[in-house]
C-alpha cells in the first residue's frame, strides 16, 4: 500500500475511534442522567384508595420499592424506574406502571396504569402524596382493628392465597341493599364492603341481624373475588356486562359454581366515603384541653415559626405572609381527630393525630383541606412561644 493510502486509512480509522469514544462518553452521560432520581429521590407517603398508607421509596440506581402501613399486610413490593426530566417512570414486578411527577418541592402526583395499558392513555386513577422525613416509616405500626374479629368455621388465614399486589378487588365498596316495595324501605339502602389487602374482610351498616362488626376473609378467583363470612356465609363480587361490578351471596351449602343468590349493584367509593364507618369509636375524641397552646416544628427548620391556638375560636401564626414581626390572626374548628385553622388570607393548617406525635398539614388558600398539603411536618405544643 502506498503511504498515501496509509495515511488515509490511518485517518479513517482515528476518525472512528475517536467517534466512537465520544458515544460511548455520551451514553454513559445519558446513563448517569437516567438513574438519577433528582427531586424525587426519597420518602413519600400516599394515602391509596384501599384505605391504608403506601410509604414509597424512591432509590438511587434505578431502583424503588413501596410498603403499606395501616393494615396487617406485609408485602413490600418492589420495581424499576427511569426518569426523563421532570417524569419519572416506574414498573413495578407485579405487572404495572406508574408514572409520577414533582408537584411542587414536596409534594408528587402518581398516575397508576394497569397491566397492558399504555401510558399514553388515561390511567386508571391519579392520586397525590407527599414527602416524609426518611425517619418517619419507622415508627409506622400496623393499625390495630379493635377486638378479635367473629371467623368462626372460616378457612385459616395462613393458609389462604396471598392478594396480588395490583388487584381491582382491594378497597371500599358501596353494595345496594334495598328492600321492600320497588326496593325502598326496610333499612338502610346501601352497606359498605371493605376488602383489605391483607385479605381481610368487613362491612358496615349490612342487614345482618346479630353480626355487627363481623369480619371474615376474602380471596380472588380468576375474574371474582369470593369473600367467605362466619357460618360459611359467602358473597361474590363479580364484573358484570355494564362494566360496573355486582355482588352476588351463597348459602352455606351452595356450591360457588352455581349462580349466586340476590344479585346487587356494587360500586367502588373512596376511603373517605367509607372509612368512617368502619373507624368510628376508634379513636379518642380530641377537646380543647388537647389543642390550646402554643405548637412548633418537632426539628428546627431553620427560622422561628409557631401556631397558638387560644379560646373563642381564635389563633395566630408567626411569622406573618406578609412578613415583619407581627402575626396572622386566625379561627379554629375542632373535629373528632384534628382541627383546621383558616387564615386570614384563606391559607389553612391542619393539626392531627399521627403515631408517636402531632402533624401540621398546610394548605394554599382556595385549596381543599381533602386534597394534598404543600407540606406536612411532626409538630409538638411548647408551654411558651418561641
Amino acid at each position: 500500500m502506498s503511504r498515501p493510502r496509509q495515511i488515509k486509512a490511518f485517518v479513517i480509522l482515528l476518525t472512528t475511534f475517536v467517534a466512537g469514544v465520544f458515544h460511548a462518553i455520551a451514553q454513559e452521560e445519558a446513563a448517569t442522567e437516567t438513574l438519577d432520581p433528582g427531586p424525587f429521590y426519597g420518602f413519600w407517603q400516599i394515602q391509596e384508595p384501599a384505605g391504608d398508607t403506601c410509604v414509597l421509596i424512591i432509590k438511587r440506581g434505578g431502583r424503588l420499592s413501596c410498603f403499606w402501613a395501616g393494615s396487617s399486610a406485609r408485602n413490600i413490593e418492589k420495581g424499576t424506574w427511569q426518569r426523563t426530566g421532570e417524569i419519572l417512570t416506574a414498573k413495578w414486578e407485579a405487572g404495572h406502571t406508574e408514572v409520577f411527577k414533582m408537584m411542587g418541592e414536596n409534594a408528587i402526583e402518581r398516575s397508576t396504569f394497569q397491566p397492558g395499558q399504555s401510558i399514553l392513555g388515561d390511567p386508571a386513577y391519579t392520586i397525590r402524596g407527599v414527602r416524609i422525613d426518611s425517619r418517619i416509616p419507622g415508627s409506622l405500626t400496623t393499625k390495630s382493628d379493635g377486638p378479635p374479629p367473629v371467623r368462626e368455621q372460616v378457612e385459616d388465614s395462613s393458609t389462604r392465597p396471598e392478594i396480588p399486589v395490583n388487584n381491582p378487588f382491594t378497597g371500599y365498596w358501596l353494595v345496594d341493599q334495598s328492600t321492600g316495595i320497588f326496593g325502598i324501605g326496610g333499612g338502610e339502602p346501601n352497606f359498605y364492603l371493605h376488602l383489605s389487602r391483607d385479605g381481610d374482610a368487613a362491612v358496615a351498616l349490612r342487614d345482618w341481624e346479630g353480626d355487627e362488626g363481623v369480619q371474615g376473609l376474602w380471596r380472588i378467583d380468576g375474574d371474582r373475588a369470593v369473600i367467605t363470612w362466619p357460618n360459611n356465609r359467602r358473597d361474590v363480587l363479580i364484573p358484570n356486562a355494564e362494566g360496573g361490578y355486582t355482588l352476588g351471596t351463597y348459602k352455606p351449602k351452595d356450591k360457588l359454581t352455581n349462580k349466586p343468590r340476590q344479585l346487587s349493584k356494587a360500586r367502588k367509593v373512596t376511603f373517605s366515603d367509607a372509612d368512617q364507618y368502619f373507624e368510628a369509636g376508634e379513636f379518642d375524641r380530641m377537646t380543647v384541653l388537647d389543642i390550646r397552646g402554643t405548637w412548633v416544628p418537632q426539628e428546627s427548620t431553620g427560622t422561628r415559626e409557631y401556631i397558638s391556638i387560644e379560646g373563642w375560636g381564635n389563633a395566630y401564626r408567626y411569622p406573618a405572609k406578609a412578613g415583619g414581626s407581627g402575626t396572622d390572626p386566625g379561627k379554629w374548628r375542632l373535629a373528632s381527630d384534628h382541627v383546621v385553622i383558616t387564615w386570614i388570607d384563606g391559607s389553612k393548617d391542619l393539626l392531627r393525630i399521627a403515631f408517636p406525635h402531632f402533624v401540621q398539614d398546610s394548605f394554599a388558600a382556595g385549596e381543599p383541606i381533602t386534597g394534598t398539603p404543600f407540606r406536612t411536618i411532626p409538630v409538638i405544643r411548647t408551654e411558651n412561644e418561641n
